[in-house]
């Protein structure tokens, strides 16, 4: 976390995390096979990734999935719609229906 309380950016993270590892840009990006300038874009959060992407560095920095897609997916909504005043509001509703989704997906899956 920074000093104010927001969430590292995923970039930032990624960085870290190959810096800890002693990787260079150039090896990463062959590794997970995507272009060295596109790592860099992402390491400077000037590019959000993809999920893909996403998929591939966290796998490659032994990272938890579904807490780094679920950041990632966060980071998504914010930089779409954190501006939005009604955007808490609407994260609710949404919260509710994306339940309601699953609700049903699981009765389906039962049958």
């Amino acid at each position: 976390m920074s000093e104010s309380n927001d969430p590292l950016p995923l970039g930032t993270l990624f960085r870290r995390k190959r810096e800890e590892k002693g990787l260079l840009v150039r090896q990463v990006a062959a590794v997970i096979e995507i272009d060295q300038a596109i790592i860099s874009r992402i390491e400077n959060n000037d590019r959000y990734p993809t999920r893909e992407q996403v998929l591939k560095l966290a796998g490659l920095y032994d990272l938890d999935q579904k807490e780094i897609l679920s950041a990632w997916l966060a980071g998504k909504i914010v930089r779409d719609y954190g501006d939005e005043p009604l955007a808490p509001d609407a994260l609710k509703e949404a919260h509710t229906r994306i339940l309601f989704r699953l609700q049903i997906k699981h009765d389906k899956d039962k049958t």
